[in-house]
């Protein structure tokens, strides 16, 4: 690590800023002005390279810093984002993102573009080229949808994602030389979509606050427990856990190597620098308050960006790349594999001591059997043996066990099992009193999510008596469908509720996606017959599952749960390379709630507007009573305090209708998000240009109030 790289420049804003709502912008062409969100519900544009400039429109300058200019937006503001929008214009737009509005305004102009009311709210924003557009789109993310805006503010696209979304970028995922859109949501998702079509997702251990696109095809992310790493396409380089949360990240060649670095802003106020191949720390700074945002921009009209770090206090520093620090001795690639050696070596020498210590120990007193116990020492031979398997249950609990133990009469002293999203903290110790010390040991294990999880078991072998304990390492990777068990008892009844669909594909192919994603004692083999069908449970609800699958190619799923219905058609899909597939839904109870939710949420619209009528005739009774008032002062004191009272009276009516208001507006977010929800799902029961064309037809009944044409779209895919 480097620490001699030192700001070079530092400002103060002397204004607080909302973490999270920093970037910058060329309103001009030019230069560079840093763009914030501060705690008054304003949004602070400091511009170092102007003077004097005219005041009007929304701008207000600030007497004692012309360089600061202020908007007053008079509502929360939930995000930011500037870039080019207008075509055949190199000026950067601000958009400005609240709970309910988008506001696209011309800062050189000091002119709106529009101002669009978002029923949704606005979560994230992003602006860039998406899709078959020939120009760019403003991509609006909300509670439970993404719509797409072009800069007259037409929307063109529309995507339900199913819960409320935190970050969006858009990048090139795949390598195809056009831009995906990467969304995360509250449901530790990363989806990519390539306009309304999903082609990868991956699940994290909590919710993902942040994403930023990398060179070279990579993306980095931040996870609200702390956690940030890097993706290149589906496969994860790395992760590292801090205490601390990532408030800010920005791709920036801090070292001087040729190649940018990860640079995070904490909010504990440390700034650091990372390999984007390796996340090994290059530099660390510690600003004065919690980081508010990391941005790039040419901010000293050098010609060359600099990497800003913004505190939530107001504090500005700029860091540029410095050549003579940069470690570029011997080339990049040398370094690492130099450095990867030498940690190999230093484990290799402190394993070989090891070794050493015991031989020693072993040819002074190999007739002493307890010090030779306790000293560690076990058979050449000895192994660990694993075996995991579903816990189906006489009892009322069931679970997933993992069952551990050793080849000959040494003991298991504690196991140490790592594993993402099952244990708080990601680690889980067993760790027996020392009289319950065995040679085997049985561990429990509850899967919350239907996701492959990777499983990492450390345990410490040795004696009774030992006072060092080998540590034997394993790896093994639970399928996704863990939690679900093969239903030895006679079935009933079959779920009603279903999907359906067919597939060309042999019933062998079949056996082996069961095999590859379910957890069961023997392989699932094909009789000859028909059909083959299985009856499962599910161990966290004791649900049932049937899966049917006929040698003509038509598949059924049983389940009460669409979600689950919707994991097994997407991971069969992906089996088997099915770029598009087509099926016949039936969920009668999500159909009731659509239908519920739909009308719900006509009510609403209804009582919204009844409320903004009355919120106008309130008004106009105010300025009434204001110049009632002010006449009654002039001619009448008499009747100036009745004036007075009435306002009182109607100012308290118009914070009842406000709470009230904000009560139906809330409610109509939830109402939908559930009515999203249940669309993604029923569109993750399609694969491909099928479900795309079911979320288009989604969209128009939702628009129409066409509860019928919704139930229909949900059923068959289509109107």
């Amino acid at each position: 690590m480097d620490k001699a790289v030192r700001p070079v420049f530092t400002l103060e804003l002397n204004y607080k800023i909302i973490p999270g709502l920093v970037t910058v912008g060329k309103y001009d062409g030019t230069h560079s002005c840093l763009t914030a969100a501060t705690s008054t519900e304003k949004v602070l544009i400091h511009s170092p390279h102007k003077r004097n400039i005219t005041v009007h429109g929304r701008i207000n300058y600030s007497e004692s810093n012309r360089e600061i200019a202020t908007l007053n937006i008079n509502q929360t503001i939930t995000a930011l984002v500037t870039g080019t929008f207008i075509p055949d214009e190199d000026k950067d737009i601000l958009v400005i993102g609240t709970t309910s509005h988008i506001l696209v305004y011309h800062v050189h102009d000091n002119r709106d573009i529009f101002y669009k009311e978002c029923p949704d709210g606005v979560k994230a924003l992003v602006l860039g080229n998406f899709g078959e557009s020939r120009n760019k789109l403003l991509l609006v993310g909300g509670n439970s949808s993404i719509h797409g805006f072009t800069h007259e503010g037409n929307e063109v696209f529309w995507t339900s994602v199913g819960d409320v979304i935190t970050s969006m970028i858009l990048m090139d995922f795949n390598k195809d030389s056009s831009e995906e859109l990467i969304v995360s949501s509250e449901d530790f998702k990363i989806r990519i979509l390539k306009w309304d079509t999903l082609i990868s997702e991956s699940t994290e251990t909590e919710v993902v606050t942040l994403l930023v696109s990398l060179p070279e095809n990579r993306f980095a992310y931040a996870v609200s427990n702390g956690t940030i790493g890097v993706y290149e396409q589906e496969n994860r380089l790395w992760r590292v856990k801090s205490k601390n949360f990532a408030i800010g990240m920005q791709s920036y060649d801090l070292m001087g190597q040729g190649t940018p670095q990860l640079i995070t802003g904490w909010s504990n106020g440390k700034v650091d620098c990372r390999s984007i191949k390796t996340g090994e720390v290059f530099f660390k700074d510690s600003m004065n308050s919690g980081v508010a945002g990391v941005v790039e921009g040419d901010y000293r009209s050098v010609g060359k960006n600099d990497i800003i770090s913004v505190s939530k206090e107001g504090e500005m520093r700029g860091y540029t790349t410095t050549k003579s620090l940069s470690i570029t001795t011997t080339g990049g690639s040398d370094q690492d594999i130099v450095r990867e050696l030498l940690a190999q070596k230093q484990s290799l020498l402190m394993e070989l001591k090891h070794y050493e210590n015991n031989n020693n120990y072993n040819d002074n007193s190999h007739n002493h059997l307890d010090s030779f116990e306790s000293q560690g020492v076990i058979p050449a031979n000895t192994r660990l043996q694993i075996g995991i398997a579903a816990n189906e249950g006489y009892s009322k609990e069931r679970f997933i066990e993992i069952f551990v133990s050793t080849n000959n009469s040494t003991v298991i002293r504690s196991i140490t099992i790592f594993a993402e999203g099952i244990f708080k903290g990601e680690t889980h110790v067993v760790h027996p009193a020392d009289n319950q010390i065995r040679s085997d040991l049985t561990i429990p294990l509850h899967l919350p999510t239907d996701n492959p999880v990777d499983i990492h078991i450390k345990a410490f072998v040795g004696y009774p008596k030992s006072e060092q304990y080998h540590v034997f390492e394993i790896t093994r990777q639970l399928p996704r469908f863990s939690m679900y068990a093969l239903n030895n008892g006679v079935l009933e009844e079959k779920p009603e509720s279903h999907v359906e669909f067919r597939i060309n594909e042999r019933l062998q192919r079949i056996c082996m996606w069961i095999n590859q994603n379910f957890l069961l004692s023997n392989d699932v083999e094909i009789d000859g017959g028909p059909s083959l069908e299985l009856n499962m449970k599910c161990l966290r609800d004791g649900t049932n599952l049937v899966m049917t699958f006929e040698v003509i190619g038509n598949v059924r799923f049983h389940t009460e749960n669409i979600g689950l219905a919707a994991d097994l058609v997407q991971s069969l899909a992906a089996f088997l390379n099915l770029e598009t597939l087509e099926s016949k839904a039936h969920f009668p109870q999500e159909e009731k709630q659509v239908s519920e939710l739909i009308m719900k949420l006509s009510e609403i619209q209804e009582a919204r507007m009844r409320l903004g009528t009355d919120v106008a005739d309130r008004l106009g009774q105010v300025r009434t009573l204001v110049i009632k008032a002010e006449d009654a002062r002039i001619n009448d004191v008499n009747e100036l305090s009745q004036h007075y009272k009435d306002l009182d009276n109607l100012n308290k009516e118009l914070m009842n209708g406000y709470n009230i208001r904000l009560n139906n507006h809330n409610e109509g977010l939830e109402t939908v998000k559930k009515i999203n929800i249940i669309i993604q799902r029923s569109s993750r029961l399609r694969v491909g240009q099928k479900s795309s064309q079911m979320l288009k037809h989604c969209r128009n009944a939702i628009k129409t109030n066409n509860i019928e044409g919704l139930v229909k779209i949900i059923r068959i895919g289509e109107m």
